[in-house]
């Protein structure tokens, strides 16, 4: 057989060896989500481009209650801090049940939902009114809750339905109140992801039209730096935005021009945790910075800055 042959027949397996290590390091990158390691250690190191300084400062939180389990809850979802009350609320999604929180996570009231169907997030507006996210349906919906309820129901309540972009279990998953600019925040989990501002739903001055758009500035700080959008809150004091990835284990801040300015990671050994956040899906930001975090089914998390 003649040498040239050997040497082609030498070349093609070099090439399908190649290709199989391409592979082979893509499945271990996805695996251990290392690009998420990646951009947290970027947005936390010295060489990183200067931060400006009215930021979370998330590289200097650390864990003061990790992963409490809550026995009285499963399914919870999404999370809000209620500003009249010094309370959290999360969201049930197979339950439909609204569960007040305290500040410790000791449940001290629930509430069952009528006329909802997959509840994935929620946020507190004003006094006794809330947004929820009802991910089935693509709906948000006005609650007003009063302080003593038990039940509420929502049937007859204002809705806005988004049908748009419609993906099966992967629609509008966490929404947040933004006072600074009078708007809801929305985030689209997955496929794709991306964040939509809606005014007008609530509390719309007189003729003012409804408006939706999606807030693209963001589009490409997201598209490769987080697997998932699982929640989303505004940080009205330093004018940031705080998404929540699941699958990427990871908290990013983001400053008013769509720029990733701070990362915390929720992997075990990071921040002071002891193991990995399993499934985190609702993030709440109290009026003294600490960050809490609800992961199903029922685990319990919170954060507070110290000065480095």
């Amino acid at each position: 057989m003649p040498i040239n042959h050997y040497l082609h027949m030498s070349q093609k397996n070099k090439r399908h060896w190649l290709f199989a290590l391409f592979i082979l390091i893509l499945a271990n990158i996805y695996y251990f989500r290392l690009e998420a390691l990646g951009w947290y250690v970027w947005h936390n190191s010295p060489s990183a481009s200067k931060q400006p300084t009215n930021t979370l400062d998330l590289k200097n939180y650390q864990v003061e209650i990790d992963g409490l389990a809550i026995p009285e809850i499963a399914n919870a979802s999404g999370f809000t801090y209620n500003t009249h009350s010094n309370t959290l609320f999360t969201v049930l999604n197979k339950e439909s049940q609204i569960v007040q929180l305290s500040l410790t996570g000791q449940v001290l009231r629930k509430v069952e939902v009528k006329g909802v169907a997959d509840m994935e997030g929620i946020t507190h507006i004003v006094d006794n009114r809330y947004i929820i996210a009802d991910e089935s349906d693509n709906r948000l919906v006005l609650v007003v809750l009063a302080d003593d309820a038990t039940t509420v129901d929502v049937t007859d309540s204002p809705k806005l339905k988004l049908g748009f972009n419609l993906t099966k279990n992967k629609n509008f998953e966490g929404v947040s109140w933004d006072g600074k600019n009078n708007r809801l925040l929305v985030v689209k989990e997955r496929d794709p992801k991306y964040i939509l501002s809606i005014k007008g739903f609530f509390e719309a001055k007189a003729g003012e039209p409804l408006e939706i758009k999606r807030l693209d500035i963001y589009d490409s700080a997201i598209k490769w730096s987080l697997r998932d959008l699982s929640s989303v809150t505004y940080h009205d004091e330093t004018g940031s935005l705080v998404l929540l990835s699941d699958e990427s284990r990871l908290i990013k801040e983001y400053d008013e021009n769509g720029r990733a300015i701070g990362a915390l990671a929720l992997w075990k050994g990071f921040h002071g945790l002891s193991h990995h956040v399993p499934q985190a899906e609702g993030i709440a930001i109290g009026p003294d910075g600490a960050i809490y975090i609800m992961s199903e089914p029922n685990l319990f998390y919170v954060f507070k800055h110290r000065k480095p």
